[in-house]
């Protein structure tokens, strides 16, 4: 019977193969080989393997630094764990907390000094609320660092009172790294975000958001993004970056009287500070958009426009930059028939309005769009479309109050515009004021359409269909079959008839980037040709993943390489372990190596030499080095 991991730390000892140095482990004082410790831990780190452990350590100030051990269910426990303060370092070690549920995050807050990292959390939680509340899948106020983390939370705010939420975190006022939300969050909801509802940090990078978003919510003007509801000036930095970011998920909902900024990526920017420069850089957008108010494929609504005070002291602009580079968009965008008063739609494929009334400039560049953008309007509304940008105003400039500009450049469009719209364009659709410029923009080349079903069509740019062809939008690739539609949700051969390639359900080829393909029920792993890795070990930073000679990635606990020799342990996301003792099947004692691989004949950490089986690597005995 596998014995229970302890805390036995003696120190950090420098653990090297024969042939190649690994890194830094910490072990049992005695070497007994039931009580090698599983992970690579410093001096003082607090291991946590049950619900229990990890509600005694809730009741208390966690300013320690945590690590879990194993996955954990914390369903029994909820009213004990549920709202943690950390201002130490909670690392989740590539495993899951199940269980989430009822009303309240996993923390509450995550102070400057703190940071979540490498967890999963699995739940469903149901907000009933009579007054503004944060919400996320794992944090509700952000002051610090949240990294590598997935939440599979799905949220849903019932109450009467409309708040904030977000699929990581509900407020982030600090840095956001390499995270993924994978929860539906829906309600009466004022700010929502597949990342963060409302944010004021300085970094959200490498995030990505596959989670639908449906709000519902009356009187309140809603701000709601794919990765970032609202940019704030009132918490955190003076400016910010979001970078290298993607939404998968539909946004879609009704505000009533009080309209929406909804964007793929961002619903509404704002000031940050004095002489700052923000940048929303390299971010994409492929899930469908639906709603009233200001709807862009990337951003709803750009805006320089808020006058801030502090002390009843208004905060002077003395020029505010926003720079929006080499982002896209593909999909669907729809405006709504409003359900309640004469709200008008400003629709646009990247952007859906831009307003600058303060000095500062607004700088759009190397952003396109494929999107299908529609009305339910018609010739007799007043929605605004244009297939880069809605509407763009200088007011400042307009009225002589600001030195403030606007410029779009080099940006496309090359999907379907519906042309029973009253005012529509193929780039901008409306401007109002001076010192705008729009350059080296274009509507050429192959386009693309959508059909409401999701049908994927291209054609030439004398209008003939596309067939039998590879295709490039300018951001994703697509494979136009003989039908003249977009092959989706596809593990095929390529053209070669030797490589394997896949197209997703939007029709994109996936390139350096792991993608579940339905046709086998398992994930694979495909290059940056496209073609598929079988029997390779690919790292994604320091986390390694194996996938098998048929191209699944690993994921189920103890297997065997294709090679027929080595043996290694999956989790459940697909992890290996690595650099660390741990158990095999049989709960014996291995060394996982740096690739995963279980270790097998003599290994040393300076201090003892290692015994390991040469056929399976398990434990066999040990002695000193001197």
């Amino acid at each position: 019977m596998k014995k229970p991991f302890k805390v036995l730390l003696s120190g950090v000892c420098a653990f090297a193969m024969m042939f190649s140095m690994g890194e830094q482990l910490a072990f049992a004082e005695e070497i007994n080989p039931q009580e090698f410790v599983s992970q690579t831990y410093e001096s003082g780190t607090v291991t946590i393997s049950s619900a229990a452990e990890l509600a005694s350590y809730a009741a208390g100030t966690m300013n320690q630094n945590y690590v879990l051990i194993c996955d954990i269910d914390i369903s029994a426990y909820i009213g004990s764990i549920a709202g943690m303060s950390l201002s130490g370092t909670f690392d989740g070690n590539g495993h899951i907390i199940y269980g989430m549920q009822g009303e309240t995050s996993l923390f509450s807050q995550v102070a400057s000094s703190g940071t979540v990292r490498n967890l999963t959390v699995v739940g469903n939680l149901q907000v009933n609320s009579s007054s503004l509340k944060d919400v996320g899948g794992i944090v509700e106020y952000n002051d610090g660092t949240i990294e590598d983390c997935v939440s599979r939370v799905n949220i849903n705010a019932g109450g009467s009172y409309a708040i904030r939420v977000g699929g990581i975190t509900g407020q982030n006022a600090g840095n956001i790294y390499r995270c993924k939300n994978e929860g539906n969050i829906s309600g009466n909801i004022s700010e929502i975000g597949g990342i963060a509802a409302m944010n004021g940090g300085e970094h959200v990078v490498d995030c990505e958001n596959t989670g639908n978003i449906t709000f519902n919510t009356r009187d309140c003007h809603v701000y709601a993004g794919g990765i970032i509801g609202e940019e704030s000036r009132y918490i955190g930095a003076s400016q910010f970056t979001v970078e290298n970011c993607k939404n998968l998920g539909d946004i879609q909902g009704d505000a009533g009287n009080g309209a929406a900024s909804i964007g793929g990526v961002i619903g509404e920017t704002g000031r940050k500070g004095d002489n700052s420069t923000s940048s929303i850089k390299n971010c994409t957008n492929t899930g469908n958009i639906s709603g009233v108010g200001e709807l862009g494929g990337v951003i709803g609504k750009i805006g320089l426009d808020h006058n801030y005070s502090v002390n009843g002291v208004e905060i002077a602009s003395n020029g505010d930059n926003i720079i929006v580079d080499g982002c896209g968009s593909t999909g669907i965008i729809t405006a709504k028939k409003p359900t309640e008063g004469n709200n008008t739609t400003w629709l646009g494929g990247v952007f859906g309005s831009i307003n600058i009334t303060q000095n500062g400039t607004i700088y759009i560049k190397n952003c396109g769009s494929s999107s299908s953008l529609y009305s339910e309007n018609g010739i007799t509304g007043e929605d605004t479309v244009g297939g880069i940008g809605g509407s763009m105003n200088n007011i400042g400039n307009a009225e002589g109050i600001a030195n403030s500009y606007v410029y779009v450049e080099n940006c496309y469009n090359r999907g379907y515009i519906d042309n029973n719209i009253k005012y529509v364009s193929d780039l901008i659709a409306a401007t109002y004021g001076g010192n705008m410029a729009v350059t080296k923009c274009e509507y050429n080349g192959n386009r693309f359409k959508i059909d409401t079903d999701g049908t994927i069509y291209a054609y030439y740019p004398d209008g003939s269909a596309i067939y039998n062809q590879f295709i490039f939008d300018g951001f994703f690739t697509y494979y136009i079959q003989a039908n003249g539609t977009a092959m989706k949700d596809r593990l095929t051969y390529h053209p070669d008839g030797t490589h394997i390639i896949c197209f997703d359900a939007q029709g994109h080829e996936v390139f350096m980037d792991f993608q579940y393909c339905s046709s086998v029920g398992y994930t694979c792993y495909f290059d940056s040709l496209g073609y598929i890795y079988k029997d390779q070990i690919t790292f994604v930073g320091s986390k390694a993943f194996y996938l098998n000679q048929n191209g699944k990635m690993e994921n189920s606990g103890w297997f065997q390489f294709a090679n027929g020799v080595d043996y290694g342990y999956a989790n459940s996301d697909g992890t290996l372990k690595t650099n660390q003792f741990s158990y095999d099947a049989w709960g014996r004692v291995v060394f996982y190596h740096w690739n995963g691989m279980v270790a097998r004949g003599l290994i040393t950490d300076g201090v003892y030499y290692y015994s390991m089986d040469t056929t399976d690597g398990h434990y066999l005995g040990s002695f000193p080095v001197n």
